[in-house]
């Protein structure tokens, strides 16, 4: 071919690289202009050229994008995991744009855009999904009457993309909880996003439709306007520093006294009017004593308004970390599943807290509210996080000792007090049931227990490391619910102090929400004297199975929506925080 680049080579390069274009969308009419970038002042190129334009159009662009599987003009430009989603959304309707109409676009875009924008309201991030660039990208679009097919195509796919991860991210979350070894499933919680994306295409009113995907739970309700209230505030408070000396109790005075009475007005745990009285007062007593015993509460404090070292530590939290412990436990919240329906239990582990609720969706509080102890913050020793149903309670039940506890505590007892069995009301089993054989404690059974050919079950009484009752729920991590002789931990303010299997504080009140019914045959007299007489355990099945949700969040709110926060007893929070740190595209 001649470097000249004549009519006849234009032409003939021409039809090649025209054939090459409609097999493939990797070469676009830059490219190939490029190529003939020595012919372009010949009329024959010139003509093809603007041949080629006319032949795009804004649908062939947006088949292109999808193919590509890349938008540049977005921050997470590639969507491998949305790439069919979009095939399916756009092949509907032959790849015609959603957002615009003759390039200009619609009202729906608009408001869509602008709910991109609120993202950080909802826990999520506005930047994940280009929020700014849209809102300018629809600015440029209305401004200039000669819009590109490419620039159209480009803001189509990439205003699709954007809410298809938004609301997937407000509906299931953006991490799946199996990623942080949560025993919670979201894959019953479905999707259909094109199908989302159509509705929302021809809605008046999309914001609405949109906001419908949050979680129905009123608690998340409670979230969302603490997270409004501590963004809108952390940036006027900026860094607390409090260094009261140790067990600063009321009567006594410090300087810091009026900055930690306008904080505490601040936080909301002061009246103002309380605030105004004797600002500057350096004496701590009356109306800021309470207003630290409600900090205190509020983060699962013991409320003695007396300033200790937990007490400072709570209060020089950068408030921008309370902001992300909230959008951890929004974030959590969508794990659950979408709809619960009659009753349902909630133990939350940071809290060391059980909720009961009757109603499912429709409860605004919970119908009771219990303290529990959980496991230790120790490997092995962890609380497990997952659901299961309520199947069955065991009064008066066996506890058939795990092979670790047998073997790491209680086989040195027994070899060093042979009386240790009895003492306790043990017995060597054959197996793990209920109605196991009964052994002699000879040396041979007792060496038995070490290989684990025997068990230990400790029988039915007061003594029981059970109590009275066990709340039995199918899952493979051999953890329940169950009343305990050791009442005194429970009032302690961090109660992890199990080997996992959860702790009930009044035992028998759940055990009167779980057997109520209509025929009010179990009322608290009979429970408890059921749980109190016999010597064999008694099983009562359930009529209907009750889910039960082992959660973990470090931000609760309580019954009459106020905020509180909570240790990270396990580090979950430092996990997720740094899965959600890596952006786009989030861990499946």
């Amino acid at each position: 071919m001649s470097a000249s680049c004549g009519p006849t080579s234009v032409y003939t390069v021409g039809l090649i690289f025209d054939h090459v274009l409609m097999v493939s969308t990797m070469f676009s009419t830059r490219l190939r202009i490029f190529i003939l970038c020595g012919c372009l002042i010949h009329p024959v190129a010139y003509s093809l050229a603007a041949e080629d334009a006319a032949v795009r159009t804004v649908e062939t662009d947006i088949a292109a994008i999808l193919r590509q599987g890349e938008d540049p003009g977005l921050r997470w430009s590639r969507f491998p995991d949305y790439q069919q989603s979009l095939d399916q959304l756009y092949q509907h309707d032959a790849f015609h744009p959603l957002w615009t109409r003759d390039g200009v676009p619609v009202e729906q875009a608009s408001i869509l855009v602008a709910v991109l924008a609120e993202a950080d309201s909802e826990g999520l991030n506005a930047s994940d999904y280009d929020a700014a660039l849209l809102s300018e990208w629809i600015k440029r679009l209305r401004a200039y009457p000669d819009r590109s097919v490419e620039d159209v195509a480009g803001f189509d796919v990439a205003l699709s993309l954007s809410l298809m991860r938004y609301a997937s991210n407000l509906y299931l979350g953006r991490i799946n909880p199996r990623n942080v070894d949560f025993g919670l499933s979201i894959e019953p919680k479905k999707l259909d996003l094109p199908e989302l994306l159509r509705a929302l295409s021809k809605d008046a009113d999309p914001h609405a439709h949109l906001q419908s995907l949050e979680p129905k739970l009123h608690l998340y309700r409670s979230f969302r306007q603490a997270l409004m209230f501590y963004q809108e505030l952390a940036p006027q408070v900026g860094a607390v520093n409090f260094s009261f000396p140790q067990k600063f109790s009321p009567g006594s005075s410090s300087r810091e006294v009026p900055a930690l009475r306008h904080f505490l007005t601040q936080l909301g745990d002061m009246a103002q009017s309380e605030s105004n009285t004797r600002a500057g007062s350096e004496l701590y007593s009356g109306s800021v004593v309470e207003g630290v015993k409600r900090f205190q509460r509020r983060h699962g404090l013991h409320a003695d308004g007396v300033i200790g070292r937990g007490t400072v530590l709570a209060l020089n939290v950068p408030l921008a970390d309370r902001v992300e412990q909230i959008r951890l436990g929004m974030e959590r919240l969508r794990w659950l599943p979408e709809q619960m329906n009659g009753p349902y239990l909630l133990v939350n582990i940071p809290s060391f807290q059980l909720f009961a609720y009757r109603n499912g969706m429709a409860s605004t509080r919970p119908d009771m509210t219990m303290n529990v102890i959980v496991g230790e913050a120790i490997d092995g020793r962890h609380t497990p996080v997952f659901s299961s149903d309520m199947t069955n309670i065991i009064f008066r039940p066996y506890w058939n000792v795990p092979y670790q506890i047998t073997v790491k505590e209680m086989l040195p007892l027994i070899r060093r007090n042979p009386g240790y069995l009895a003492q306790n009301n043990l017995e060597i089993v054959s197996s793990t049931g209920g109605t196991g054989q009964s052994l002699e404690p000879s040396a041979q059974n007792i060496a038995m227990l070490q290989t684990g050919a025997l068990r230990l079950r400790q029988k039915p009484g007061p003594k029981n490391a059970l109590g009275l009752v066990k709340f039995a729920f199918p899952n493979n991590n051999n953890v329940y619910l169950h009343s305990t002789p050791t009442r005194g931990l429970f009032q302690r303010a961090r109660r992890d102090f199990s080997h996992g299997c959860i702790r009930l504080q009044d035992p028998v009140g759940l055990a009167e929400f779980v057997l109520q019914d209509a025929s009010g045959e179990w009322t608290r007299g009979k429970i408890e004297e059921v749980m109190n007489t016999g010597d064999k355990s008694r099983v009562i099945n359930l009529r209907q199975n009750l889910p039960v949700y082992i959660f973990y969040s470090t931000v609760m709110a309580g019954e009459d929506g106020q905020i509180m926060f909570h240790d990270d007893i396990y580090g979950h929070d430092l996990i997720l925080q740094n899965l959600l740190a890596k952006g786009f595209p989030y861990p499946p």
